[in-house]
């Protein structure tokens, strides 16, 4: 991020009282060179680094490109684009703490609704009810195809034997509304995915909102009027993009005993600027009302835990719920929720250099 020299510079300021720092400034021969080839994920997917718990009900999670990943079809974004979504990010974060207020004469609409887009992982769930017809025959390649159906089958659900449709949903720690492409929707408006379309009109368990009920009058910025007396919502991202469409409630579906009924989310039918994930839609982690966590508070306790995998080439997990987890297996690093925004944090206790603290006090020499 263009954020991290500044902040590494600063770090090393406040480290410059620490003789370790010292030393390794007085021996400038002593350092590694790293090629930027060997951050370049394997050309076959590795499987688990971390072996998925097996207590608890987890799914496949997966960065959005690299051979692990069911997205693996999809245009890997060059360094200066992953640059520009990082200061996006950013810039929808400090925008979010910052001290203005709804009530602002000067924020727009699409201010009041900004969001933080996610490139970030994916996992897979499944949206509508029993009865929903099988998904269409997929027309990606045999390689992506063995990528769904592998993630499918290592979290012990395959698409078969769970209603509705496969979906894969990119995680998002820093929004609120879930959202999921629907049809209708062409191509533009909407993006093309890998996963077949989830058709509302073809699942039994499918109903949309009126626009006087309480769901649809407490989207707040998220409204977006009504049409038909369906409420409709709208989504707007920091680089401009948005997605918006009918605000519905139905099965949500991650494996046989983890079901989500009557779950809120967008019926996504137009987009606008460019999704470039492939993804179904997007699984909103944040504190808002809207989001996957308070919907499942009752069930789950708004808990979440999940292991990210330090390299593409690599699958991590993703539970609901309170992890069960040994100590002796796992490190757990307890998120920070913001009170006044939707964001997480990890509170920060120490910073040891070559094991010492950066500034601890010197002995004098007698």
């Amino acid at each position: 991020m263009p954020l991290v020299p500044s902040l590494f510079l600063l770090l090393l300021l406040h480290l410059s009282c620490s003789p370790t720092v010292q030393l390794a400034a007085a021996d400038e021969h002593k350092y590694t060179l790293v090629a930027m080839s060997s951050l370049k994920p394997k050309a076959t997917c590795s499987g688990y680094r971390v072996s998925p718990p097996q207590n608890i009900t987890w799914v496949p999670l997966n960065h959005p490109h690299g051979p692990c990943s069911p997205l693996s079809d999809a245009a890997t974004p060059s360094l200066a684009e992953l640059l520009h979504h990082d200061q996006l990010r950013v810039d929808g974060i400090h925008m979010r703490l910052s001290n203005d207020t709804p009530g602002d004469s000067k924020k727009t609409q699409s201010d009041q609704n900004y969001q933080t887009e996610s490139y970030g992982n994916v996992v897979h769930a499944h949206v509508g009810g029993a009865g929903h017809p099988p998904p269409l025959k997929h027309q990606g390649s045999s390689q992506l195809r063995r990528n769904i159906d592998a993630s499918a089958a290592a979290a012990g659900s395959r698409s078969s034997s769970l209603p509705g449709v496969l979906q894969t949903f990119v995680l998002d720690t820093a929004s609120d509304v879930p959202w999921v492409q629907c049809l209708p929707c062409p191509i533009p408006p909407c993006h093309p995915q890998v996963d077949s379309f989830y058709d509302p009109s073809r699942s039994p368990s499918s109903a949309p909102f009126s626009c006087t009920s309480p769901t649809c009058t407490g989207l707040g910025t998220y409204a977006n009027g009504c049409v038909n007396n369906q409420c409709q919502y709208r989504v707007v991202y920091p680089d401009g993009t948005s997605t918006s469409g009918s605000y519905i409630a139905d099965l949500l579906t991650f494996d046989a005993s983890n079901a989500v009924p009557s779950f809120k989310f967008g019926c996504s039918h137009a987009e606008q600027g460019s999704f470039d994930s492939r993804a179904a839609g997007i699984l909103a982690l944040g504190g808002g009302p809207e989001s996957l966590l308070s919907q499942t508070a009752s069930r789950y306790g708004k808990v979440f835990a999940y292991c990210i995998p330090a390299s593409s080439s690599y699958s991590g997990f993703f539970i609901l719920g309170v992890p069960s987890l040994a100590s002796s297996r796992y490190v757990v690093t307890p998120m920070v929720r913001f009170s006044q925004a939707t964001f997480y944090g990890v509170r920060l206790r120490a910073i040891t250099v070559g094991g010492q603290p950066p500034c601890a006090p010197r002995s004098e020499a007698a």
